[in-house]
């Protein structure tokens, strides 16, 4: 399977005026993981206060967009397919490092969207498989998102939640984008303003990538 099997997407905004100071706070890179496209579309088009993230498109694009909140800069990384129970290590590789790629130099936040019906151990196996993928430190700047009203907590899910220090934000219809962003803002004060470091996924994807660019060079 080569580097074509999931899709990449950067959607470039026009340039908005500039109205903000040289002290503004700087850019938050977010990568949002998910099972569902119209799910991830709901969280992504959320934050950014828009219709930025298209409902209907595959699956295994992986979509880039920035947007301001407040007095944010954001750039949303959305993939709907990582969490998806049927992936296989090929395809979960493969995305991780396109994540990687279009968070350089490394997101701020992954938010995961899971729901409370998340039971078997399987689930819990795929998802820290998913993570572990990024980084070794990944839990430090992870926090779970539920856009269903709780009923019951799965202790899978619950497990989950307290590997990412119990940060989780549930959408209710009450919830605004500047409650979640105050979330995410506190996770990157616990890091100090400091990055997700993913070396080893941003090397792995350079380095298939320009494999590719010379056997295409060579087939010319």
């Amino acid at each position: 399977m080569s580097t074509a099997d999931t899709r990449m997407i950067v959607v470039h905004n026009p340039p908005l005026r500039r109205r903000w100071s040289k002290q503004e706070p700087p850019m938050m890179r977010i990568v949002v993981l998910g099972s569902s496209v119209s799910e991830n579309c709901l969280v992504g088009n959320f934050i950014l206060g828009r219709a930025a993230f298209d409902s209907e498109a595959p699956p295994d694009v992986v979509e880039r967009v920035g947007g301001r909140l407040k007095d944010r800069h954001l750039m949303l990384i959305n993939s709907p397919q990582l969490l998806q129970r049927n992936i296989s290590d090929h395809q979960i590789t493969q995305t991780v490092r396109e994540c990687v790629h279009l968070s350089a130099p490394g997101p701020h936040v992954i938010v995961l969207l899971l729901n409370h019906e998340l039971c078997s151990p399987e689930d819990q196996e795929c998802v820290e498989k998913v993570l572990r993928s990024f980084s070794e430190q990944v839990y430090q700047h992870t926090m779970v998102l539920s856009t269903q009203e709780p009923t019951e907590t799965s202790d899978i899910l619950q497990n989950i939640i307290q590997k990412c220090a119990n940060r989780h934000f549930s959408l209710q219809r009450s919830s605004s984008p500047e409650d979640l962003l105050q979330t995410l803002e506190h996770i990157e004060k616990m890091n100090d303003g400091r990055y997700l470091h993913c070396a080893e996924a941003a090397q792995c994807f350079t380095m298939e990538q320009q494999n590719t660019e010379r056997r295409e060079s060579d087939d010319a």
